[in-house]
């Protein structure tokens, strides 16, 4: 009887790893600069205006909210630009829209 559980067990659990774990691979914006030196930032499906995280005045998120806004951008891995809170103001516009 023990034997049936297990492999009973072991069935529900490979069942479950084929069809019901599945990760979606993480998406990176990632920006090259002329010095060599580059940045690379996950895409955020979920961030958006009301709740970004944002150090000071803001004005990097504001700034790629606002150039998206004008390029018409809706899809958050298509943004980009010379800074992370750039790409996350881009990414908030993106995610609302």
């Amino acid at each position: 009887m023990l034997k049936y559980i297990f492999w009973g067990g072991m069935i529900i659990l490979l069942v479950w790893l084929l069809f019901f774990n599945n990760k979606q691979e993480t998406e990176y914006i990632r920006e090259e600069f002329k010095n060599g030196r580059s940045i690379e930032v996950e895409v955020d499906d979920s961030i958006t205006r009301d709740n970004w995280e944002c150090t000071e005045d803001c004005s990097g998120h504001n700034a790629g909210y606002e150039w998206v806004a004008e390029k018409g951008i809706t899809d958050p891995s298509d943004c980009g630009g010379k800074s992370a809170s750039f790409i996350k103001g881009c990414e908030a516009y993106a995610n609302e829209y």
